[in-house]
């Protein structure tokens, strides 16, 4: 990036997608839990939520400071993206109810 411009156009367009990928989160997850522990599953989502935004970060600095370089930093984290759509890939969608509205 060469202008503050470029930055903030980077920063909207990932602030877009990244709102609508934790709606959907939270919407699969309401579908994946059994109702009558919600709040159980919902903590373990939250904590899990950070954990993760202490763990990216640092093994995104590690990398970077390692190699001398953030672009393998950002590489780094594609190995988080792999592995979860790797356990998405074996997670059964529940079955839809019949007359049922979401």
């Amino acid at each position: 990036m060469d202008s503050a411009i470029e930055f903030w156009i980077l920063a909207i367009m990932v602030a877009i997608g990244q709102g609508g990928i934790q709606a959907l989160s939270r919407s699969f997850y309401a579908e994946l839990i059994p109702k009558e522990k919600s709040a159980e599953f919902y903590s373990f989502f939250s904590i899990s939520e950070k954990f993760a935004s202490i763990f990216g970060p640092f093994i995104f600095g590690l990398v970077s400071q390692f190699t001398s370089s953030p672009r393998n930093g950002v590489f780094s984290l594609l190995g988080f993206f792999i592995a979860g759509w790797l356990i998405l890939l074996n997670v059964k969608e529940p079955e839809k109810q019949k007359g049922r509205t979401a």
